[in-house]
């Protein structure tokens, strides 16, 4: 039995700390961000956060990274400062069927990759 409150215990220590940090970022009904205040993407990769943010450059879109340290878990946040420009992210991030097409990151397990991110990387 005091297995079984542990596993509890830790899901809702894990969940209620993600929760915190995604606080800080102002999400749609689906879970994507919705631009307020330039922010565009999320990520709990640095790696991600990195490759996105080069790719948006690549796209002349110019974004910043910006990290969000709650609770010990660290949230990198994509801002981009012109409303027009955080559109276009946005569009190219996740919106748009030729762009990235990524789900988030909390849409997937603690721990899991997200494969959203990793199948694009790979060119399928």
């Amino acid at each position: 039995m005091k297995r079984r409150g542990r596993k509890r215990d830790s899901y809702r220590k894990r969940h209620t700390t993600r929760s915190t940090a995604l606080a800080e970022l102002s999400l749609d009904t689906r879970g994507y961000p919705t631009g307020k205040d330039g922010a565009v993407w999320a990520t709990f990769d640095l790696r991600q956060a990195e490759i996105i943010r080069n790719a948006l450059l690549a796209q002349r879109i110019a974004c910043e990274l910006r990290d969000v340290k709650p609770d010990g878990n660290t949230l990198y946040l994509l801002r981009v400062a012109d409303e027009k420009e955080s559109e276009e992210a946005m569009d190219f991030i996740w919106k748009d069927k030729g762009g990235l097409r990524l789900t988030p990151d909390w849409s997937y397990s603690d721990g899991e990759v997200n494969k959203s991110f990793e199948m694009w990387l790979s060119g399928h």
